[in-house]
Formats: C-alpha cells, sequence, structure tokens
C-alpha cells in the first residue's frame, strides 16, 4: 500500500524560522509539522520539498534525509495514510467512511462503518526515533491527550475506537509514547482500558510515495516517576 506524492524538487535545509516556516537554500518553505524534529532538520541537511508557491512560502517540506534514509515531515499526510489502510481494509470491511466529523467539542479524523460497527478513527503522525524506538511526542500535545479521552468515552458508549500512529520513519522497529506527556500518556492507557485500540504503522518513504508497511509493536515505557534516570532525547 503506498501513497502517491506529489512532484517534488531538491533542497538544503537552513533554518527553521517558526513552527511552520523554515527557511532552505531555495527560499521559505512551509512546514506541516508542529514537533520540535531536531534531530532531522540540521543546517546543511539534504530534503525534497513540493514546489507550491504562496505569498509566503515557495512549497512545502516533504522528506529529510537522516542517518542514510528518507524521514517523511508532513504530518497532513497522517490523515490519508490512514484512509489508505481504511479503504484497503486493514481495520476490518470498510462500508461507510466520512472525513473529519466533530463530536464532543472536538474534531476527530474519521468516522467509519467497519465490519457493520460505526467506528471513530484518529490519525497521529510520528517521525522522531532513538535507535529504532519511534517515539510520540515530539512536543507536548494537550490535543492528543483530549482526542484519546474523547475516543475512550465513545469506547465506553460502544462505538468502535481507534488511535493510529503513522510512523514517517523507515527505521523504526517498535512505538511508544513518551512518558514525559504525562497528560498524553495517562490518557493512552485509559483509552487502551476502555477499549481503544492503539496502533502503529511504519511508513517507508519514496521520492514518488508514502510505504505503508508493517504494523510496530507497541511498548509501554514506565511512567516518568518510575525511569529512575532513564533518558528521553528531546526529538
Amino acid at each position: 500500500m503506498a501513497l502517491p506524492l506529489p512532484p517534488s524538487r531538491p533542497c538544503r535545509f537552513l533554518r527553521r524560522k517558526n513552527r511552520f516556516l523554515v527557511e532552505a537554500d531555495v527560499g521559505p518553505l512551509h512546514l506541516a509539522n508542529s514537533g520540535r524534529l531536531t534531530e532531522l532538520l540540521r543546517p546543511g541537511a539534504f530534503c525534497w520539498y513540493h514546489p507550491k508557491p504562496t505569498p509566503k512560502t515557495l512549497g512545502r517540506l516533504l522528506l529529510v534525509e537522516s542517518r542514510g534514509v528518507w524521514v517523511g515531515v508532513d504530518a497532513g499526510l497522517a490523515g490519508p495514510l490512514l484512509e489508505l489502510l481504511l479503504r484497503e481494509g486493514v481495520l476490518g470491511p470498510c462500508q461507510e467512511l466520512r472525513r473529519e466529523v466533530r463530536i464532543g467539542g472536538e474534531r476527530l479524523d474519521f468516522w467509519a462503518r467497519l465490519g457493520g460497527r460505526e467506528a471513530f478513527l484518529e490519525a497521529k503522525n510520528a517521525n522522531r526515533l532513538e535507535g529504532t524506538l519511534a517515539l510520540f511526542p515530539d512536543a507536548p500535545t494537550p490535543r492528543g491527550a483530549r482526542h484519546l479521552r474523547l475516543l475512550a468515552a465513545l469506547a465506553r458508549e460502544g462505538y468502535g475506537a481507534y488511535a493510529v500512529w503513522l510512523v514517517q520513519h523507515p527505521l523504526a522497529e517498535a512505538f511508544a509514547l513518551d512518558p514525559k506527556d504525562r497528560a498524553l500518556y495517562q490518557a493512552a492507557r485509559e483509552a487502551e482500558g476502555a477499549g481503544v485500540r492503539l496502533l502503529a504503522f511504519r511508513v517507508r518513504p519514496s521520492l514518488e510515495a508514502l510505504a505503508v508497511e508493517a504494523p510496530l509493536p507497541w511498548v509501554w515505557l514506565p511512567p516518568e516517576e518510575d525511569l529512575e534516570g532513564h533518558h528521553q532525547g528531546g526529538g
């Protein structure tokens, strides 16, 4: 399964100007990712961007070279990747699908009818890696915790509920939530107990497409108060 990417051109990363704007050797580019990305966005890093000029930017950053591989940095592609999984029946036969549904004061990525059962799903992007362990988040995410609490409430009401992380890093061999984000970590624990399915898939980027590969094993790291010096990188 692969999500085609738009045509892209090479560039070199120079500096990050703010959360969603970077300066490259070709000019300013939009970065659709609020994570820190400190291990990826290093001065001189080789990148690819989709040229689509706006009044403020020349295009959208898609890929960054790191550790000899391409890493996807466009978090906006998590939703289309999950939609690909749904339409391919990876989570069960999909009879109906609606995007961006509002419920409980929040917006979730999808409502679907899977195998005859109503389900709500949220896609999350990840590209932070420590060794071969994919870690989420790359920056504190109160919104992510709210989504998990909402999914937990929906699961308790009898709906199917899924939180799916798309890890755009081909070197990932397992996935974990960083316990430093205590609110997210606790919300995920409670969501799992309520019946929410927590899933992660490795995505292998190329210049042509994002290929969805195998599900990643889920690792529960100990809560932060139990780490006793265990180091978590800033990512």
